[in-house]
């Protein structure tokens, strides 16, 4: 089974010739805090990632690429992981 991927989650990652690019992470509010920040254990945990990343430049970069790459685990553009796949689901749903 091959995996589809939206059109407009692609396009919205920067590219270089012909790689999609990470270097908005070098941006990320994220790089200043510990990584356990973004895969808590717990609810708790996630408000506190989700606040930092409610103030970062490049949170819709973030989720896009986490969408994109299908990262099942952590807080990844200010969305825990049941609410990416919920994004993913609408996204599939509204294509079809």
């Amino acid at each position: 089974m091959t995996k589809q991927r939206t059109q407009i989650a692609v396009l919205a990652l920067p590219f270089v010739g012909n790689f999609r690019t990470t270097e908005w992470m070098d941006l990320g509010l994220c790089r200043d805090n510990a990584p356990e920040i973004f895969f808590p254990s717990d609810g708790a945990g996630v408000e506190k990632a989700r606040k930092i990343c409610g103030r970062c430049e490049v949170k819709d970069l973030c989720l896009e690429y986490a969408l994109v790459e299908e990262i099942e685990h952590g807080v990844w553009g200010g969305a825990s992981e049941r609410e990416r796949r919920r994004i993913k689901k609408r996204r599939r749903d509204g294509a079809a």
